[in-house]
């Protein structure tokens, strides 16, 4: 026996020393197989409040940022990383509980991220290296445009407050902003301050009016009117994608009409020009595709049968941005009873998407 002991205690501490080893040297796992077309991944699942709203992704590192719109809570902005741990949470600086929170999120080119505040009417801007927090842009009540009126106002019937919604940048770093309540977009100059109106349509005046926005190759600005209420019998109820061209000034010129589709909330244009709209109609729930020279409409992902079946189904799908040839979608779960539903999903299309601006040196 006494001669075995060595023994023992060798091995004893081989033990402990190679029991540290696989953490001490741990690496990232496999990078996972990128997603067939119209193929559903999982990626995270979203804590509370939940409710996930605006989506964005880091163009280096593939890093995700979502918010919480969940009514009456804290305004929460997450990070997670490309495979879905969550890295870090912000809650928003003197965020007063409304009927929402955060909607759209986006990026600049210095890594500070930008989140809109339906309390306060204001976008946010965060710097993930510091925390630090500062009120970036705000957003005017407007009042009924009437006939007496001379000042800024609303084309509505009904006075509403604003409600930034969706936030795209410019190449100059110009911040164009969609008001789903005013039928409004604004324009917040590089540098940020109190939002100024770019443009107006009486017929964006809706229950949800100007959603999603990306500029175009050609330099035009895209997006949605999510529910559109004009007497036209081929979109009354249902969501129109618009183009505005802009001239030397900024200023904009005539609108186009692109295409009618079912009520879109975000919008995403990939390298081939079509446009990514999630559909926020709980009867619906998909991801419809539109090719912007004929306004058809040349897909609808996933199938019915993936979008329901699968173990979080496709719940109310609010905003998605581009990563490699797939889509971040955050799954809002609008009317979801279980929170499960508030995910964050990657749908495979098969192409990449038209790059995003990210300007730089943003004061």
């Amino acid at each position: 026996m006494t001669q075995r002991r060595p023994w023992i205690l060798v091995v004893a501490v081989l033990a402990i020393c190679f029991s540290g080893v696989p953490e001490a040297v741990a690496e990232p796992g496999p990078t996972p197989e990128p997603l067939g077309y119209g193929q559903t991944r999982d990626i995270a699942g979203v804590p509370l409040p939940g409710q996930p709203e605006g989506m964005a992704v880091d163009p280096v590192d593939g890093s995700i940022w979502s918010g919480s719109n969940r009514p009456n809570s804290s305004a929460d902005v997450w990070h997670w990383d490309s495979e879905g741990r969550l890295l870090s949470t912000y809650s928003l600086m003197d965020h007063e509980p409304a009927e929402h929170g955060v909607n759209g999120i986006t990026l600049d080119g210095d890594g500070r991220v930008y989140a809109l505040d339906y309390s306060g009417a204001r976008a946010v801007r965060i710097d993930p290296a510091t925390g630090t927090q500062s009120v970036y842009a705000t957003f005017a009540n407007l009042p009924i445009c009437a006939g007496t009126v001379s000042t800024a106002c609303e084309p509505s019937p009904v006075d509403r407050p604003a409600w930034p919604n969706w936030a795209t940048f410019a190449p100059d770093g110009t911040m164009y902003v969609s008001d789903l309540n005013q039928a409004t977009i604004w324009k917040v100059p590089a540098g940020g301050g109190a939002a100024e109106i770019w443009y107006q349509n009486a017929d964006f005046a809706s229950i949800y009016s100007v959603n999603g926005m990306q500029f175009d190759a050609s330099g035009r600005l895209n997006f949605v009117v999510t529910m559109s209420l004009t007497p036209d019998i081929s979109t009354i109820g249902r969501g129109v994608v618009y183009r505005i061209a802009l001239d030397s000034n900024g200023s904009p010129g005539p609108l186009e009409r692109v295409a009618v589709v079912a009520q879109g909330d975000g919008l995403a244009i990939g390298t081939s020009g079509r446009i990514y709209l999630p559909i926020s109609n709980p009867l619906i729930n998909s991801i419809q595709v539109v090719d912007p020279n004929n306004g058809s409409m040349v897909a609808e992902l996933p199938t019915v049968v993936d979008r329901v079946a699968r173990s979080i189904p496709y719940s109310t799908p609010a905003s998605v941005a581009f990563r490699g040839t797939s889509l971040i979608v955050s799954n809002h779960g609008l009317l979801a009873i279980d929170p499960r539903q508030w995910a964050i999903f990657e749908l495979g299309v098969g192409e990449t998407g038209l790059p995003l601006h990210y300007p730089t040196g943003i004061s």
